[in-house]
């Protein structure tokens, strides 16, 4: 609340200024980064923090239509006009600010400089009051509001209310929003079951947030839809005009005053000196007002930021062209035993292929871990020499039956003995060893599948008799119970880096959780048992790209490997929609019989999808078919 100093913070944002053009803004303007994560890393640069409520990451309202059935994003009048602040979204309600701040400007009061809005656009108390549903957030509002709830009739239940609100009807109020609208439907739903009261406008008692028509009652589509309107072609093409505006040149001084942008002058950065305030009551009636205002961000840009440039679009692009996935005519890589992982290598460049039991050690992809020795040892070797560069015993009791890189300096693994050991790597030039950070106990049965992401820093492990668990790897605790023990066996279980989404496979059955351990949907996709699915991947984007439709992919035992895509019904219900079947007619065994072989891993990839099935054999297939030789080495 009070004053900051000359901070890293705004070196780097002054150091930033006098640079001719930012590498982040340039892979924005190219398309390369999506309009979340660029909005994102600007918040961080202007000094917002998710750990502070009074400086609190700031959101643009993108959409101005809360009453339609169905959300047109090709109309330009869906969207909120991004050039203007929120209290000119109305031209009687932009005359009357400027004519408040010509009100306050003849005055001449040199202590209390001119300003159009006497409230803010993040608070701490928008913030809490946004986030009501959830905790600390709750806790925080009862501490700004004195220990009880606020009145019913004003507290946070309507999103189409809340715009009318800020836009129209209210002159103290001109809120923006918080990230939270764009990827966390938990904040809509009353979840602890809050007593908010009861409406005297309409007798009804405030619970969940009602969410507009389009979004079908479900917080899941509000946020998919939301999140795909911030990242349409209308709001990327007018999103660095709001940039200017909260970040940018418009933010303060006459560029501002033109823009009808300017707040109360307490809520800039060094507006005032608190240690040179002697008097403690006024000193703590600064401070105060600091705090209930809100606080301006550091101005990032001193300059127009620069347009997003119009038209750009991956021309092979998994999520946008899975339809027209094609097969290379011949194997990638051959081998003599079954595909159990496939892991693109950056540094090097190269596919790499793993076997049973067996782990690529990231980030130089030079050594590989083995287990299912005799001796249920778990060996470390060198990816060229072969030679062994490390050797752990007794890390269970009995054999290591799965096993998963967290990180580069996590692995995980999971034994017969039913328990999940977690282990820090160390590794050297010459060795590379395991030391125990510490044991999970949950399961009954042998562990079967773990899988990791260090994105979401959670942990999902399966047994043998079905039961799934999720882990924060953080604390290094069971955060809850996905599917409990005794029920069907499960093959193949993935986490998805980029929204969380946990798929767990079971016979020729997918079902998809979300990663607070709401089922969005489960579908049986394959026909007949032949169909079982026995493995699955994610498809997770190039980068900080935003991706426009979530692709899951699956392997079955049949020999095929099908992409779908995760699409809601006209009644509001999601469902997996078939895009694509890619056969591997060529892929039968070689001991004469007719079957095919099933697919065993699957890796998608920006441009491509590669398969391995239990024969050995790796194949591409590509969205544009390519001349020439082959896209990738394998090894």
């Amino acid at each position: 609340p009070e004053e900051v100093p000359q901070s890293l913070g705004t070196r780097f944002v002054a150091a930033f200024n006098n640079a001719p053009t930012y590498a982040a803004t340039k892979k924005w303007v190219k398309g390369e980064m999506s309009n979340f994560q660029y909005l994102m890393l600007i918040n961080t640069m202007a000094g917002r923090t998710f750990n502070d409520l009074t400086q609190y990451p700031v959101f643009p309202w993108v959409i101005a239509d809360w009453t339609s059935e169905e959300l047109t994003l090709r109309d330009p009048k869906v969207f909120r006009d991004l050039t203007k602040p929120m209290g000119c979204q109305t031209p009687a309600r932009e005359a009357e600010f400027r004519e408040r701040y010509k009100q306050f400007a003849d005055m001449g009061d040199d202590t209390a400089p001119p300003f159009h809005y006497g409230t803010h656009y993040s608070s701490a108390m928008i913030v809490s009051s946004y986030l009501i549903r959830l905790q600390p957030f709750v806790q925080s509002y009862l501490l700004l509001q004195g220990g009880s709830f606020d009145h019913a009739d004003r507290l946070f239940d309507s999103i189409g209310k809340a715009w009318l609100s800020a836009s129209q009807e209210n002159m103290t109020d001109v809120r923006e929003l918080t990230p939270e609208f764009f990827y966390l439907p938990e904040a809509f739903v009353n979840i602890n079951k809050y007593d908010f009261g009861v409406k005297q406008s309409d007798g009804l008692a405030v619970d969940h947030v009602q969410l507009p028509p389009w979004a079908k009652g479900d917080p899941e589509i509000f946020i998919a839809k939301h999140r795909e309107a911030l990242e349409s072609p209308y709001v990327s093409w007018k999103l660095h005009a709001w940039i200017d505006l909260v970040f940018g040149y418009k933010q303060r001084g006459e560029a501002a005053v033109a823009a009808a942008n300017v707040f109360n002058h307490l809520s800039y950065q060094g507006a005032r000196d608190l240690d040179a305030i002697d008097d403690p009551v006024e000193r703590l009636a600064s401070i105060g007002i600091i705090n209930n205002f809100g606080q301006t961000p550091y101005q990032v840009f001193s300059k127009p930021h620069p347009a997003r440039e119009v038209g750009r679009s991956a021309l092979q692009r998994l999520d946008i062209q899975a339809e027209y996935l094609v097969r290379l005519p011949d194997p990638l890589f051959e081998s003599n035993e079954k595909v159990c992982n496939l892991t693109f290598a950056e540094p090097l460049g190269k596919l790499l292929c793993a076997g049973p039991a067996r782990l690529e050690l990231a980030p130089r992809y030079d050594r590989y871990v083995q287990w299912n020795f005799a001796d249920n040892s778990i060996r470390s070797f060198s990816s060229n020499t072969k030679r062994l560069v490390g050797l752990n015993e007794n890390m269970h009791i009995g054999p290591i039956s799965a096993a998963v890189l967290a990180d580069s300096k996590t692995l995980v693994t999971g034994g017969a003995d039913c328990t999940i050991g977690v282990w820090a790597v160390n590794a050297t030039k010459d060795l590379v060893d395991f030391q125990m950070r510490s044991y999970l106990f949950g399961h009954r049965k042998a562990i079967t599948i773990l899988s990791a992401s260090r994105v979401f820093s959670t942990l999902l492990s399966v047994s043998s008799d079905g039961h799934a668990l999720l882990w924060g790897l953080n604390r290094l605790n069971c955060i809850r119970v996905l599917l409990p023990p005794g029920g069907p066996i499960v093959q193949s279980a993935k986490i998805s880096n980029l929204t969380g989404h946990v798929a767990i496979c079971h016979g020729p059955r997918l079902s998809l959780y979300t990663i607070n351990g709401h089922l969005l949907v489960q579908q049986k996709i394959g026909e007949a048992e032949t169909e079982e699915i026995t493995c699955c991947a994610f498809y997770e984007g190039a980068g900080n790209e935003y991706v426009e439709r979530e692709l899951i992919l699956t392997g079955h035992a049949n020999g095929v490997a099908n992409v779908w895509a995760l699409t809601t019904l006209d009644d509001g219900g999601w469902h997996l929609q078939l895009l694509k079947r890619l056969n591997h007619v060529d892929g039968r065994r070689e001991d004469g019989g007719n079957t095919v072989a099933a697919i065993t891993a699957i890796l998608p990839m920006p441009a491509a999808v590669y398969t391995g099935d239990e024969l050995g054999k790796v194949w591409e297939w590509d969205c544009v078919p390519r001349s020439g030789s082959q896209s990738v080495k394998a090894r």
